[in-house]
């Protein structure tokens, strides 16, 4: 995720629509990659994809012991806010996408840390 919004101040990020349009679909892209590899590895270890929200594949890893359970519920919370940009539930509040983007990267770095964590045991 591009580094150039983090030492933004909130009096700068909140007022910019091109800043905060690029941050959302970074982070859209960034969440939806975090998804599509828990799917994959679901998929490869032959567990059970039938899942009534896109968020619970996070509770099927932490079942099999690849990301821990509470780790599990810090990415169904990031993956609920994908919800919003995907769907457009809500309007998206500035103030979200500027913490997410403050407080959340670290959280998608631990997840790609767990899966190679999970691939090197495979390999």
């Amino acid at each position: 995720m591009n580094d150039k919004f983090k030492p933004l101040e909130r009096s700068e990020f909140i007022p910019d629509d091109s800043l905060n349009a690029e941050a959302e679909r970074h982070l859209q892209i960034a969440i939806q990659a975090c998804i599509d590899i828990a799917n994959h590895i679901i998929a490869s270890l032959g567990l059970n994809r039938n899942f009534e929200t896109v968020s619970e594949v996070f509770n099927e890893l932490a079942k099999e012991h690849i990301i821990d359970g509470d780790f599990a519920n810090i990415m169904i919370s990031i993956t609920g806010y994908r919800n919003v940009l995907v769907h457009g539930y809500l309007d998206v509040q500035r103030e979200i996408t500027y913490d997410n983007i403050q407080n959340r990267l670290p959280d998608l770095a631990q997840f790609a840390k767990y899966i190679e964590k999970f691939l090197e045991k495979k390999a």
